[in-house]
């Protein structure tokens, strides 16, 4: 004796499969997100360690001191313990 096979509505199989593909769809994105997200901290680190190395070129070309982003002024620090912006 052998049972008969039960199906679930064309209906309910659809909504299955569309919950499915959403599934899918959303893990998709958060895995691009998150390779997005290595690169952009790929690229911050290395801009960041750009940007000391070329302190470090300033520093040596126009001595230890503050700068001024807005009017290029290196401003030459008062005492050893305040080095370290250029």
């Amino acid at each position: 004796m052998s049972e008969e096979k039960k199906f679930i509505s064309e209906e309910d199989l659809n909504q299955i499969k569309a919950f499915r593909s959403q599934l899918n769809n959303i893990t998709f994105a958060l895995g691009k997100n998150r390779i997005e997200k290595e690169s952009l901290l790929a690229a911050y680190r290395n801009t960041t360690s750009q940007e000391q190395e070329y302190y470090s070129k300033l520093s040596i070309k126009y001595g230890d001191g503050s700068l001024d982003l807005n009017t290029g002024e290196i401003v030459p620090f008062e005492n050893e313990q305040d080095n370290g912006n250029i």
